[in-house]
């Protein structure tokens, strides 16, 4: 794949990057998403450092990144869960 040459900007830092063609629509997204939760903070705790606003941001995003996770780790479960169901209505009779 052919590589693509983009500069993101996260709050008051620009950065320089070379991604993968197909994969920009995700890093400006991406982009425009941490800008969001930046001004979201800027808004909410207007005495604190940018430094500080950024790891706010970090935390947030970790967060949102386990809660994924964790939805994803239960969907086995869910249908383990399932299967047992659906066995235990037909050693019942109940189907």
């Amino acid at each position: 794949m052919s590589k693509l040459k983009i500069h993101l900007v996260i709050g008051a830092y620009r950065f320089p990057m070379s991604i993968e063609r197909d994969e920009e629509e995700i890093y400006r997204n991406a982009e425009k998403q941490v800008n969001k939760y930046v001004e979201d903070y800027q808004k909410h705790y207007q005495l604190i450092s940018g430094e500080e606003i950024l790891s706010l941001v970090s935390l947030r995003l970790a967060v949102v990144i386990f809660k994924i996770k964790m939805n994803q780790d239960i969907e086995p479960v869910i249908e383990k869960i399932q299967s047992l169901d659906d066995e235990l209505k037909q050693l019942l009779g109940n189907e």
